[in-house]
């Protein structure tokens, strides 16, 4: 298990109440595993389950996408997106 950094942002801060928190997660894992943890921790989140968007390092995840992380990862919990 490795500690590494969860930032939220727009309407996921608004729930979450934080910008970022250190959050554990196993060294090796993927797209699901990080989405159930994030979910588990913050249930507030389940406002924005179905449209929420996860990146690893700044790069948008996907389903199925597997991941290696490590002490400087970052993971991002990001809402809908409008345009305008």
């Amino acid at each position: 298990m490795i500690c590494v950094k969860v930032l939220f942002f727009g309407e996921a801060f608004q729930l979450v109440g934080k910008r970022e928190e250190s959050v554990e997660f196993p060294n090796e894992t993927d797209y699901e595993e990080i989405r159930r943890i994030v979910l588990e921790k913050y249930p507030s989140l389940s406002k924005i389950e179905k449209v929420m968007m996860l990146a690893v390092d700044q790069e948008y995840a996907n389903p199925g996408d597997r991941f290696e992380l490590e002490r400087f990862t970052e993971i991002a919990v990001i809402p809908p997106l409008s345009g305008g």
